[in-house]
């Protein structure tokens, strides 16, 4: 009786091998995927989006915050994070002040990074979109310009 196409690989030392070597690839390589990307930001709020800070909806729609901290990387001073989750407060309100440090763990997210954001100390109708409202720490010493600011997706963590 001929040995069906199967048999023929189990029984192949050469081929199980192979077999053996790329699942070990494909496992390490998710491994390395899965654990390199999470990064722990920590900064103190120098500024949020006011339209995404005051639309929010208390319904089954997800809400957002949108905040950039100043962080102590020399390399990556400034960076934009964004929080989305169901509720209101995404954000505790004592880090609004932009005394107390926060920190989060956070996705490396290219399609929202943004060149040149615009901080103001106190906003208006027409300069409301796409504008960061100082924190109270920052309004006497707002950042300089910013050139890129790279963005970051919060990853949401269910309160215990």
């Amino acid at each position: 009786m001929p040995q069906s196409p199967a048999d023929c690989s189990t029984r192949d030392p050469h081929l199980l091998r192979r077999r053996e070597f790329l699942t070990a690839i494909a496992l390490v390589a998710f491994t390395v995927i899965c654990v390199a990307k999470n990064t722990k930001i920590d900064g103190r709020m120098v500024g949020y989006d006011v339209m995404h800070h005051t639309s929010k909806s208390a319904s089954v729609v997800q809400n957002q915050e949108v905040v950039v901290l100043e962080t102590a990387n020399p390399k990556q001073k400034y960076v934009k994070v964004m929080f989305a989750s169901f509720g209101t407060t995404q954000i505790e309100p004592k880090y609004f002040d932009g005394t107390t440090p926060l920190t989060v763990d956070v996705l490396r997210d290219h399609s929202c990074d943004e060149s040149t954001p615009t901080f103001v100390s106190q906003v208006t109708l027409e300069q409301i979109a796409k504008t960061y409202l100082l924190t109270d720490a920052f309004k006497s010493q707002p950042p300089g310009r910013i050139k890129n600011l790279k963005c970051y997706v919060a990853i949401y963590k269910k309160k215990k």
